[in-house]
């Protein structure tokens, strides 16, 4: 008897190892192909939401994009013609997987009928000082590049548009 509950315990944690696995095989991801599509420089704006003021704010950036010793992780060096002092480098690092964007679960990949990929991720965190689930969604081509922030404060209904960097090659 001890032997036939040895073999369906065994059983049993193989078969909720393999039911994880597939699902992680079906998660989505995103692949480094994607993230070489905006290695370059790019022209364009960010446009944020003024907390204070409760109006959009659009001004002109610039981004430099280059690849790493790494191939799932990029640095950004935004600069912004108008306010210099705003300068800043940033990095767009990928899970071995592919499975997150800086710390942010991927939650889907779309390739659009004009080739265009767009990637949304998700992860829990803190705006303005309040806790919040923060989406990014990333728009990817060779000649376009999007990032969208939105935000949803804990408690909230709807999501709010943080910010949105657009550049074009």
């Amino acid at each position: 008897m001890n032997c036939i509950l040895k073999f369906a315990f065994i059983m049993m944690v193989l078969l909720c190892a393999s039911i994880g696995y597939a699902q992680d095989d079906d998660a989505p991801s995103v692949k480094t192909s994607d993230l070489k599509m905006i290695v370059g420089n790019w022209t364009g704006t960010i446009t944020y939401l003024d907390y204070r003021s409760g109006k959009p704010f659009t001004m002109p950036a610039n981004l430099e994009v280059k690849m790493t010793g790494y191939p799932n992780k990029l640095l950004l060096y935004n600069t912004y013609p108008n306010e210099p002092e705003a300068n800043d480098t940033d990095k767009l690092k990928l899970s071995k997987k592919g499975t997150h964007l800086n710390k942010a679960k991927v939650v889907s990949r779309e390739v659009l009928p004009n080739g265009q990929v767009v990637i949304m991720a998700q992860k829990k965190g803190k705006d303005d000082n309040k806790k919040a689930m923060m989406r990014y969604t990333y728009t990817v081509s060779e000649n376009q590049f999007v990032i969208r922030k939105d935000v949803k404060f804990d408690g909230a209904e709807e999501w709010v548009q943080r910010n949105e960097f657009k550049y074009a090659k």
